[in-house]
Parts: C-alpha cells; structure tokens; sequence
C-alpha cells in the first residue's frame, strides 16, 4: 500500500512559491507516494493546469472563504456558516492589531479536511497554513517551509516560536534563510534546512520557445515579480528616468506580473516615461519574454531565493540585480551577473554599463551556461521522512 503524502498551500497565483510548488509536485515520485495537494484558495489561479495530472486536488469553499474579506463572510452567512461568517469580520477586526493572532484564529477556523492519518504533511506556506497543518490535521511527519528571510517577515515571530518546535523539519531555500531563522528559533536549529526551490531547465527552455512577438528596441529588459514597493518598481522608474535623460538608448522595460500597486502607473506617466515601459499582467508563461529580452533586471528590496533569478539564470540572461540580503546566495558580481546598490542610479549605472560593453554580457552569458543545473533531486530531502 502506498504511503499518502498531504501538501498545503495557500494560493496557486502567479508568484515564486506557486511555481515552486509545482515544480516539487512535478519532480515528486507520484507512483510511489499517493499525492494529495490542499489549494486553500482557488481565486486568481493560474497554475494548477499545471499540476501533474495523478495529484489529487483537494478544495474545500469553506476554507477559503474563511481566509477572505467581507464578501466572504456574507458567503459564510447565506450557507449557514453564522458563527464562521462572524469570525471573519472579528478577525479583520483582529488583523488591525495583530497579524499573529488572525493568523491563528484564521487556523482555528479552517475546517479539518478529514479524519485520516498521513504519513507525511507538507506545508509549503506557513503562517496560519502552519498552525492549521499543525492543530487540525493528522500526519505521522510534519514538514514547514519558510520561503523567506525571516528578518524581513518576522511580525508572526510571537505565533511561530509556539509552532516551529511542533514539526518535524522546517525548511528554507537558501543558506541566508536558514541562518536567519536559526537567529530567531535557536531551539529549533537542528531542525532547520535548506531545500532549494526546483527548476527544471528542459521544461523552461521547452516553454521559452512559445511564440510571443515583441516590439523592435535596441535594448529589451525584463523584470519579473509584482509591481509594487518591495519589488522596486520606484527604483526601476528611477532607473529608466536616468537611462532617458542620460543616454540615447532606445529601451523597452518590460514588467510581467500583477500590479499590487497601481500609483506607480501614474507615476510613469507624470515623470512622461510610459513609452518606455510595457506591463503585461500575470502571465503563466512569462519565459517568450524572458528568452527573447536583452537584460534581465531585478530591483527587488529583499528575496528568500528569487525563483525569477533562477529561471533568468537558466535562460542565459545577463542580470542586473539588486543588493538585497540573498543575492550573493546567487551571484558572484562581475562573475555571473552585476549586483548593484539599491538605487535607481545604481540600477541605471550598471544597465548601462552591460549596454555599453556587449563582452561582458557575453562573459555573463557564458557563466551561467556553464553552471546550468537540473535540482530535481532536492526533492530526496522529502524522501526521508516517509
């Protein structure tokens, strides 16, 4: 009989940790392990096409419902649920006060999906999808991942001190990552590891070639992630202001990803610069983009380990990226790419520079080709547990 094995995560959106969820659930040995993915919230999916076909979906309304807004608890209130239609609105009542604690209570309302037993639990979200895996479900093993530097997201630290001893391993994706979460939860040091995010170089090659026409500019850049503050996207405008006034370089800047933000459309606008940007929305095959774009750039304040990066590295694409406390998790600079201070000047400096010195984007280039890797076998680290 086939061990069961439970995954949980939060949103399939677009993002780097929905990717690498599917990714694992692609490398994943499903012949072996009965596979079960909990998707608490379908709104906004893009990627579970993508998912394997022999992986069991499992939703469940009522949860997501619970994790949602005032619309969700009118929902909750037509299907009965009074007493869950009331704790949504306490908990965003909560949420102005404490996030640890609506986290929880978010938890203490998700109903339970079953009564059986797993041998192995996942989950690939933490915060309350944590405290839920921990409470309400039963798995011989419990696994946690946190895809972050805790230092940047430690407002759940109060919540999480009380849940981290409970699992079985808790697992980062960088060596930064696991440090910094060994800062924080000292007593729970040898349970902290590194798994890296999977990417598999065939499958984004293969989806690379998808035919995608684009306008015709001396340089193409590219940056993938939400438009927002914490990706940078005020640096970047910054950046291209001084590439404008600055050069006579006829570039194209070209955002895929959702837009959290939308004053920094406006802002372009006021500063005149719109023609030199492109945002194309979430898209789930962003790699036409990717492949055909000159530069990749990443102005982000701060990664857990950019899937983006990965994918930009496997593609071959000279990268400008910015100093946050991963990069040099991924990048020796002037190496493989250019890291750059967290400035549009900065950031402008060194487009200009690969610009200006097409060897050096070559040097790049051929780096990252030289260093391509298939991680697929990270998922071992799974393994044993079951």
């Amino acid at each position: 009989m086939r061990k069961k094995v439970l995954f949980i995560i939060g949103t399939l959106q677009s993002g780097g940790v929905s990717k690498s969820m599917v990714s694992l659930l692609t490398a994943w040995d499903r012949q072996r392990y009965d596979t079960s993915l909990l998707l608490c919230c379908k709104e906004g999916d893009i990627y579970s096409d993508r998912l394997p076909k022999d992986v069991h979906l499992i939703y469940n309304p009522v949860i997501e419902h619970v994790m949602g807004g005032v619309s969700s608890a009118w929902w909750l209130l037509r299907h009965g649920k009074v007493m869950l239609a009331l704790g949504v609105l306490i908990r965003l009542l909560l949420s102005r006060l404490s996030k640890p604690m609506a986290g929880r209570l978010i938890a203490k309302m998700m109903p339970a999906i079953d009564r059986e037993e797993y041998d192995l639990i996942v989950d690939f979200g933490g915060q309350q999808i944590l405290y839920y895996m921990v409470d309400k479900l039963r798995g011989k093993k419990k696994i946690s991942f946190f895809h972050s530097d805790y230092a940047k997201w430690d407002y759940y630290y109060k919540v999480d001190k009380n849940y981290y001893p409970q699992v079985d391993q808790l697992f980062t994706i960088s060596e930064t990552c696991a440090t910094s979460l060994k800062k924080y939860f000292p007593l729970c040091e040898d349970k902290i590891a590194v798994m890296e995010n999977i990417s598999s170089p065939v499958l984004i090659n293969s989806l690379a070639r998808e035919n995608v026409k684009l306008p015709q500019h001396e340089l193409i850049i590219t940056t993938i992630g939400h438009v927002w503050y914490n990706k940078g996207i005020d640096l970047a405008i910054e950046a291209a202001q001084i590439i404008h006034e600055e050069t006579n370089i006829d570039f194209l800047w070209i955002f895929i990803g959702a837009i959290r933000e939308s004053k920094w459309l406006h802002e372009i606008e006021r500063k005149d610069l719109s023609v030199f940007f492109m945002f194309t929305g979430i898209k789930s095959n962003p790699y036409p983009y990717l492949f055909q774009s000159d530069l990749y750039v990443h102005p982000s304040r701060f990664e857990g380990k950019s899937i983006a990066l990965d994918e930009a590295k496997i593609l071959c694409k000279p990268i400008v990226v910015t100093n946050f406390s991963t990069a040099h998790d991924q990048f020796e600079n002037g190496v493989n790419g250019s890291i750059c201070e967290m400035s549009g000047r900065s950031i402008a400096d060194a487009i200009i520079n690969l610009y200006l010195h097409p060897q050096l984007r070559n040097k790049y280039s051929k780096c990252l080709q030289q260093h391509i890797v298939d991680n697929s076998c990270e998922v071992k680290k799974l393994y044993k547990f079951l």
